[in-house]
């Protein structure tokens, strides 16, 4: 009986890990996220690699087992104990129904205000404040920036602040 496992993929080889135990017949859940990261002073959106160096195969664990092992991409399959530990269907089914076309979405974490936060890019990278309130769209936040003895009120792009 095939079965969901956890495989470890060699660094950045989730897709030809997959590609490859896909053609081999075994299905294979290598979910996406798309993402807004700050580049070269610009936010540009990507899609990676929901969980890094990791995919999901089905297959039988003991008639197919290396078959999955030695596949191109693949760097092992996870054990717990020395033993291969099936997931339930119900985790793959979960995390397929937070997927649109293999890619997921997050939700921005929304700020109360009040709230402390710090900048975790760019060129305030470091420093902390108060999130105030979010500006129209959601793409941009004000801020009461901390100094010393003082503060500053800050426009800054929402997704470059975090909760400390």
């Amino acid at each position: 009986m095939r079965q969901w496992f956890v495989v470890n993929t060699k660094p950045k080889n989730e897709n030809r890990a997959a590609h490859n135990l896909d053609s081999a017949g075994y299905e294979v859940l290598s979910p996406k996220l798309k993402v807004r990261k700050y580049r070269e002073g610009r936010f540009v959106e990507i899609v990676e690699a929901m969980f890094p160096n990791y995919i999901f195969a089905k297959f039988h664990a003991i008639d197919d087992y290396h078959m999955v092992k030695y596949a191109r991409g693949v760097n092992r399959i996870i054990t717990f104990g020395g033993k291969m530990v099936p997931l339930q269907d119900e985790f793959i089914d979960f995390i397929r129904g937070k997927l649109v076309n293999g890619v997921a979405h997050i939700d921005k974490k929304r700020f109360q205000k009040g709230e402390k936060v710090f900048i975790k890019d760019g060129p305030f990278k470091g420093l902390g404040g108060i999130f105030e309130r979010e500006l129209e769209g959601e793409e941009r936040a004000m801020i009461l920036l901390e100094g010393i003895n003082f503060y500053a009120k800050m426009v800054i792009d929402s997704d470059l602040i975090a909760a400390p």
